[in-house]
């Protein structure tokens, strides 16, 4: 199979390079960015990316009250190419991390999409907090962000979806796809049932066999602060999140090094993705 990521980004320019060297590393190809009006410098690099092939971009601004997320998945759901099998929906703080010691998500998408009735796989979080981090430091995410929420804290029962592109009518929410047909299976392959509370878009488990979505929620205090805190919700209109998004989030209850294994291979990735960058632009 040849899977690929699609996602919305706005002003992320100090995550995009890794959040692409880990996501190449694990075993995704294609990547198709919606850049939300970022000043930063995200769209300059991003246009870079796709000058050299290794993203599609498109300018998705937002428009009037419109959030623009669900538009933007589905423009994304519209490009993405016919030699493409499956595509992951997630955004610049999520991390799809193989599970059970594996190196890649290849095989374990292969194998859940192997039954022809399968369309979409549900994906759990695992919330990370900050660590106790107050400033921006040196060093990736993957390594700078260590400890997370237990297994069952409420908010991991979300799930983001790695999806047949076919096969999506729409998105309910930016977890949730509604399928024209097929299953939604966990990364056990089994049929999700969706939260008895909340409905679709979390699940009645939290799963971490197989494979999760490392999301790193708050980060430092600072950049959570100059970051995510000033750009509010591209889904959800009216939504800000301040003091108590951070403190709800800021969950460091166990120890999680499990995405430092990749850091060998991440760090030869962006050490290539940095030449092609600065060969382009010595032409």
């Amino acid at each position: 199979m040849r899977i690929g990521i699609a996602a919305i980004f706005k002003n992320e320019y100090e995550s995009v390079l890794e959040w692409l060297a880990f996501h190449r590393v694990v075993g995704f190809e294609h990547f198709i960015i919606a850049d939300n009006g970022s000043n930063d410098g995200t769209h300059e690099l991003l246009t870079t990316l796709s000058k050299l092939g290794l993203v599609t971009v498109l300018e998705f601004p937002t428009t009037g009250e419109r959030k623009p997320q669900l538009p933007a998945y589905s423009s994304m759901l519209s490009l993405c190419p016919s030699n493409i099998d499956a595509l992951a929906f997630i955004d610049a703080d999520e991390f799809i991390l193989p599970m059970d010691g594996s190196d890649s998500i290849l095989p374990l998408v292969e194998r859940l999409f192997e039954p022809k009735d399968v369309s979409a796989i549900a994906l759990n979080w695992a919330t990370f907090g900050s660590s106790g981090h107050l400033f921006t430091e040196k060093g990736l995410v993957i390594e700078r962000f260590t400890k997370k929420a237990a297994q069952f804290f409420e908010v991991n029962y979300h799930y983001k979806s790695i999806l047949r592109p076919g096969r999506v009518e729409r998105f309910d929410n930016p977890h949730h796809a509604r399928l024209w047909w097929g299953r939604y299976v966990d990364t056990r392959g089994l049929d999700v049932t969706p939260h008895p509370k909340f409905g679709n878009g979390l699940s009645s488990e939290v799963i971490w066999s197989g494979a999760r979505i490392n999301h790193y929620a708050v980060k430092s205090v600072e950049e959570f602060v100059l970051g995510k805190s000033r750009k509010g919700s591209a889904s959800m209109a009216g939504r800000t999140k301040h003091r108590k998004y951070f403190e709800y989030h800021d969950r460091n209850d166990e120890p999680c090094e499990r995405a430092k294994s990749f850091l060998p291979r991440v760090h030869q990735e962006l050490m290539c993705l940095h030449e092609m960058i600065a060969e382009h632009q010595r032409q």
